[in-house]
């Protein structure tokens, strides 16, 4: 049951990656995020908030169980954790009332090369999880 669990939440995550990185195209020209890319970023970094911490648990009891053979896979979690924990951070160090302008813009550009290795890290996670099954 666990391990359905653990790969229902890898997916969901994976997901969530791909729509919060498709979202932030609109500024890969150098131009910021507004209107609908915007809103729709924030609804999956929301829901992000909430299914990295509960796949990080529920992949670390997990964990003692992996074959060595699944190691894609553990590098894909673990590159999960490592990256998708400082994207939210970033972001909520923006929120509270104690960073400056120039603060807020560097956890700003901190934020998007966390995310865009947090995208590198579901990628190496979906091929863990294809070989998984496989195997």
């Amino acid at each position: 049951m666990m391990l359905w669990i653990e790969r229902a939440l890898a997916m969901l995550l994976v997901g969530l990656v791909v729509v919060l990185t498709a979202t932030t195209a609109v500024s890969w020209g150098g131009h910021g995020m507004s209107g609908l890319p915007l809103l729709i970023h924030m609804g999956a970094s929301g829901a992000l908030v909430f299914t990295l911490p509960v796949y990080a648990i529920i992949g670390l009891i997990g964990f003692s169980r992996r074959h060595l053979r699944a190691s894609m896979y553990n590098i894909g979690f673990w590159g999960s954790v490592a990256f998708g924990l400082p994207t939210i951070a970033t972001v909520f160090l923006c929120m509270l009332p104690i960073a400056s302008t120039d603060t807020m813009h560097q956890l700003v550009s901190w934020h998007a090369w966390a995310g865009y290795a947090l995208t590198i890290a579901a990628v190496v996670l979906v091929i863990g999880l294809l070989r998984r099954k496989v195997a």
